[in-house]
């Protein structure tokens, strides 16, 4: 077959796809950040010790609040990404850039605090906890690791 587009066109078209496809990524992290959340939450409401549920110690409150002020922060550099992205904003790279940077380490942050608020059994096939922390630490360097995502939305200030 005969080329489509060559040169500049073909490079710009792989750009666009590339913010797409770390869109996209950072918006599956924020929800899968979510999941482990919320997925934590109702575990902590039923797992007892010491005849209380755990969920009642403040290390755990503490933790899952951080948890949750860590996915908050994202989900407006997501939802602002995507309003970039979707007008052709000149800057789009960089904020989602910065939205996937926020968002996969939130997402990670929520895989390692699950991981602890669960013990053991959430490395177990039991749970689909294992699932849910595979994929954030997975959604975390897909389609740029956090440096290359910070140093991306820093090249907007440059």
């Amino acid at each position: 077959g005969e080329p489509v587009a060559s040169g500049a066109a073909v490079r710009a078209a792989a750009e666009h796809a590339a913010d797409w496809a770390a869109f996209a990524t950072a918006a599956q992290a924020l929800g899968t950040g979510l999941a482990l959340l919320e997925r934590t939450v109702a575990y902590v409401k039923e797992r007892t010790q010491f005849g209380v549920a755990i969920g009642s110690f403040q290390a755990v409150k503490h933790r899952l609040a951080d948890t949750l002020l860590g996915l908050e922060f994202a989900r407006p550099l997501v939802f602002g990404a995507a309003v970039a992205l979707a007008s052709g904003s000149p800057g789009a790279g960089a904020e989602i850039a910065a939205a996937k940077v926020a968002a996969g380490e939130a997402a990670y942050a929520a895989a390692r605090s699950a991981l602890q608020s669960h013990g053991a059994i959430g490395y177990t096939a039991e749970l689909d906890l294992s699932l849910w922390i595979g994929k954030a630490r997975a959604l975390r360097s897909a389609w740029g690791t956090p440096a290359e995502c910070r140093a991306r939305a820093l090249d907007l200030f440059h």
